[in-house]
């Protein structure tokens, strides 16, 4: 510990009484108006606004020094600042920062089985920071209203950051709810009388002007521009200007209200994984979308958590902050997604006990380990990825690194981190599950809620259309013995593999229907990859780029749109194979590269069976996808409890859905 010249611990709430629950951004504002009122001005306190209440002591934790850790400016933390090696860096010296990536490599914890862990000590330290900051408002507060005391200050211990649910059933409607983007908001002030201040949650400002290493981004497809070296405040679906006219709200709800249906699968698969599987394998597939233990025979992905949060990052930005990762933290939404994210995290974690990362998983009998070409100035290339391994820059009360284990769980008694979730569907994260039963049930009522619920569905498309699906009888080594097949019933997926770095920045696969007699085109669903272009400093990226990382992802595809094709194309019919109906999917798709703005970078028919692009017009080897192809599985019911998870079986793997080769929109996109 001799390096350390100062560090600013993060411990969260702790000293505040008790465990307290992270609520519904929604729920905060309408249910807990004390609360609320506190966070707002917190929040507007730490992100040093003109108007704000200035009690920020620490400058480790205003809100831009923390929103700084996720990309730039590629300086450390005010927080852990290391003598040895700050010393040895300028950011105005070229042989520090030329050529990319510069010596200090940012904090960069994407692609690994660490990204959900490191992610939650770095919203521990924004609600460490505004609850800090709430205290000494309500003590403030208390001390002109005397016959309020006791109100603040109660509620100031409670508050803990909220969160917003963007999986939620009323979000396919509704889309964001205004206070994320309302530039005021109405709160509670002393003596119950309400008023209406500037809202932190819609954007902002950066504080004494634009940081020297922000830079432009242009989009050589769309022609627009993310003018970040100008842009003084933070954006969603700018304008390509250097002086928008504020976010474009409508965008921005038109993008998320098409493809709130396709979260929503996409989250409840998160909640599939079988209860005998590999611990760490399993933990790699689930944490993050590069799942390392996954050889190129391997089809049978399912979501991953990493990979839901790329999509809500592209959609929440567009032409703004959110789709770029070095600039994405300074959008206040961030961390309220994030605070999501990990509430998700928690979910899983409550319903999956066993399964976590280890010290490296086992492939045709040789173990490996888990390895990351680190983003930290702290680390070397490659270095392995352990359970009680630092997670820079984030330091415990002791002095030493977070760690994995010790993020690991809510579980207050093993390391307690003084907050929890809200209950839902009976899971209080915080409270250890009575037995395994009570575990494996709640994961169906997650199922069920987030749109996944097999029995129900299999009744709903039950037709003499499905009798030709293929399913293992009862026997078959791959159904557990206390479960018996649901007949002619099978689940649809596409997976999904991109290039990471393919066009230089962030982009998206959509997967979208054709459309035909019984249905309207429709997107089905989308795999993003959110990335920084080369000419960031991020180290881990760099290294990742030369590696030629992929992207893993799948999309679900509706029983009923899966239903309708079947039904539109002969069904059982005498004459139609599996074979044929597979063809009859596939032919129904079409797929689009297209960048944040919504832009097509390439397209491509599904069902075809050999190459019909013209070689001048398709697109290079660097930005294709290195796979689009169609997946199903089987599907077993316990025999006795039907309030148990299904089991998904008999996966198999039906090839390549764009055979016909993808069209460049442009010639030169790259």
């Amino acid at each position: 510990m001799n390096s350390v010249e100062y560090h600013y611990p993060v411990i969260g709430r702790k000293g505040t009484g008790g465990v307290f629950d992270r609520l519904p951004i929604e729920t905060l504002q309408k249910e807990y108006p004390y609360q609320f009122a506190l966070f707002i001005l917190a929040f507007s306190a730490i992100q040093q606004r003109s108007d704000a209440p200035q009690v920020v002591e620490e400058p480790a934790a205003t809100f831009m020094e923390i929103a700084s850790i996720h990309g730039k400016p590629y300086v450390e933390w005010a927080g852990d600042r290391n003598k040895d090696i700050s010393a040895d860096y300028s950011a105005t010296d070229k042989k520090d920062t030329n050529p990319v990536p510069s010596r200090f490599g940012g904090y960069c914890n994407h692609g690994s089985v660490v990204f959900p862990t490191w992610h939650r000590p770095y919203v521990l330290l924004l609600e460490q920071s505004i609850g800090n900051v709430a205290e000494k408002l309500a003590l403030d507060i208390e001390a002109h209203h005397p016959d309020e005391k006791g109100k603040w200050t109660k509620a100031a211990n409670e508050l803990r950051f909220p969160y917003w649910d963007w999986a939620g059933k009323d979000v396919p409607e509704n889309g964001l709810p205004p206070v994320l983007y309302e530039k005021t908001v109405k709160i509670m002030s002393a003596g119950g009388k309400e008023q209406t201040v500037d809202n932190p949650l819609s954007f902002f400002s950066y504080v004494g002007g634009v940081p020297s290493d922000f830079s432009d981004e242009k989009d050589d497809e769309s022609g627009q521009v993310a003018y970040f070296s100008k842009w003084q405040r933070t954006y969603r679906y700018a304008s390509s200007t250097p002086n928008p006219d504020g976010s474009n709200i409508g965008l921005l709800q038109k993008a998320f209200k098409d493809q709130a249906e396709a979260v929503r699968r996409a989250v409840a698969y998160l909640f599939v994984y079988n209860d005998d599987e590999n611990p760490a394998i399993t933990w790699d597939e689930f944490s993050n979308h590069t799942a390392q233990s996954k050889r190129e025979m391997d089809f049978k992905n399912r979501t991953s958590l990493e990979g839901v949060h790329d999509n809500i990052h592209n959609l929440l930005g567009g032409n703004g902050q959110m789709s770029y990762p070095d600039y994405a933290g300074f959008d206040p939404i961030f961390f309220l997604h994030h605070a999501n994210v990990d509430r998700l995290l928690a979910l899983w974690e409550w319903c999956y006990t066993e399964y976590w990362m280890g010290s490296g998983y086992k492939h045709d009998g040789e173990e490996y380990p888990w390895t990351q070409a680190r983003g930290t100035y702290a680390q070397v290339y490659n270095e392995q990825l352990l359970p009680d391994g630092p997670l820079q820059p984030f330091r415990t009360e002791q002095g030493d690194y977070w760690t994995s284990s010790q993020a690991r769980s809510l579980d207050q008694k093993a390391y307690p981190k003084y907050y929890s979730f809200d209950k839902f569907e009976e899971i209080k994260v915080d409270q250890a599950a009575t037995s395994s039963q009570q575990r494996v049930e709640a994961r169906k009522r997650v199922q069920v809620y987030y749109g996944f619920n097999p029995q129900t569905q299999a009744k709903q498309v039950a037709s003499p259309a499905w009798k030709h699906l293929p399913v293992p009888n009862n026997e078959d080594p791959a159904v557990p013995s206390d479960h018996t097949v649901i007949p002619h019933y099978r689940t649809f997926s596409v997976h999904v593999k991109l290039l990471e770095h393919a066009y230089n920045r962030s982009y998206s696969f959509q997967l979208h229907h054709k459309g035909n007699a019984h249905s309207s085109p429709q997107l089905v669903g989308t795999v993003s990859v959110f990335t920084r272009p080369d000419n960031s400093p991020c180290k881990a990226c760099a290294t990742r780029r030369e590696a030629g990382s992929v992207i893993r992802g799948l999309i679900p595809i509706p029983p009923e749109l899966i239903q309708s094709i079947i039904k539109s194309n002969g069904g059982a019919d005498v004459g139609v194979s599996f074979d044929q109906t597979l063809a009859h999917i596939k032919r129904e798709f079409v797929g689009r590269l297209v960048d944040v703005t919504g832009t097509q970078l390439a397209g491509a028919e599904g069902g075809l069976d050999v190459i019909q692009v013209p070689q001048d017009r398709a697109t290079s080897r660097s930005v294709t996808p290195i796979e689009i192809s169609l997946v199903s599985s089987a599907v077993a019911e316990h025999v006795e409890d039907k309030n148990r998870p299904v089991y998904l079986c008999d996966w198999q793997h039906h090839d390549n859905i764009f055979n016909g080769g993808w069209l460049a929109t442009h010639k030169d996109s790259k």
